[in-house]
């Protein structure tokens, strides 16, 4: 489904837009939305609100993420670079945000391809900018797959702040017996409002290289990125454009694909009866504190108790969001660990191995 989400004055998307459904079935119990975002985390630097469209189809305001109200049936926990949303109602939602000061930065992936073959003098590399979410790097690949284009380095991630200055890439440091340039101005520029306000999920730009022979096809320069001269980054070229040495279809398309253990010590989902042993030991206040508190303390949650204690267990939740963040590299050795660092002999019943589950 093609979703669009309208944005106004300075706003600017800061996740993809995440749709569930179907909307209005009623939940017995919150659910939890994993979203990707490309922004610094820093709420000082920014006014974040979540949206949801409503069954007219219109986008509401349904959280300012910051002042969450734990009688909302929305609330959010805000990591490095994903957005766990506790949501007791389906739909589609979205994270929009505004920069209160210059300070505001997005976290934007460069990704360079060439042709995988080139027969002529010229050859071309398409540089894209991109927020730095993992959907829009996977639809560019798979792009660039169809047109039998060629990754030619690694992803590149950098900073790039809300201020009154445009994107600038440029190549230089060719080898000039080899190598020239035939872009006539010094760089090539990205205005700010196409990547801060744009409709469009990304962006690129094509530097077209000759070289002098046919015979020639070793390649090293340097991509230079800016917004403000002198501050900016700068990545080293090196590579043969004879050789196809990283297909489109590599690891970077399979990377999302592995298989989540359900199972065993590496599993993600804790057993039934083992999480009910551990809701009953921890969700009664205990006088030294060994309880679901502790708990949160040793995650590295205790930012949300006041959320948690507004549920009727608030082990079984805390357990909901550790779930939800270790689903690609679940280890549940590692939370019979803070069991027993708590001091609950639950910790025992953990330590399995992959036959005993």
């Amino acid at each position: 489904e093609d979703l669009r989400l309208p944005l106004a004055g300075c706003q600017t998307l800061l996740s993809p837009i995440v749709s569930c459904g179907p909307p209005g079935v009623v939940l017995s119990r919150p659910v939890i939305l994993s979203m990707d975002h490309c922004f610094d985390a820093c709420l000082d630097n920014w006014a974040v609100r979540l949206k949801k469209q409503n069954y007219e189809g219109a986008w509401e305001d349904v959280l300012l993420m910051g002042e969450e109200l734990v009688t909302e049936p929305y609330y959010c926990q805000l990591e490095a670079e994903t957005c766990r949303l506790f949501s007791e109602q389906l739909g589609a939602f979205a994270l929009v945000g505004e920069s209160l000061h210059m300070g505001a930065s997005k976290r934007l992936r460069l990704v360079l391809f060439s042709d995988a073959y080139c027969s002529t003098l010229e050859y071309n590399i398409r540089v894209y900018c991109m927020d730095d979410i993992q959907d829009v790097f996977k639809e560019v690949m798979q792009m660039e797959q169809q047109l039998g284009g060629r990754l030619i380095d690694e992803p590149h991630v950098l900073l790039f702040k809300d201020s009154y200055h445009n994107l600038r890439l440029s190549i230089h440091d060719m080898p000039q017996a080899h190598w020239r340039s035939k872009l006539l101005a010094g760089y090539q520029e990205i205005p700010l409002y196409h990547i801060w306000n744009g409709s469009q999920r990304y962006l690129h730009c094509t530097f077209t290289l000759e070289r002098l022979s046919l015979s020639t096809c070793d390649l090293t320069c340097q991509l230079c990125v800016w917004q403000v001269e002198g501050e900016g980054q700068s990545f080293a070229l090196n590579f043969n454009i004879a050789k196809d040495t990283r297909a489109v279809d590599s690891e970077f398309l399979l990377m999302d694909s592995n298989a989540t253990a359900l199972a065993g010590p590496s599993a993600f989902q804790i057993p039934y009866l083992i999480r009910q042993k551990i809701c009953s030991s921890l969700d009664a206040p205990c006088p030294n504190g060994a309880d679901w508190r502790m708990l949160a303390q040793r995650l590295k949650l205790e930012r949300h108790m006041s959320f948690f204690a507004s549920k009727v267990s608030p082990t079984s939740v805390i357990l909901d969001l550790w779930e939800t963040q270790h689903f690609h590299s679940g280890n549940i050795n590692q939370l019979a660990a803070v069991m027993a660092d708590i001091g609950k002999q639950e910790a025992m019943i953990f330590l399995v191995s992959d036959g005993d589950c």
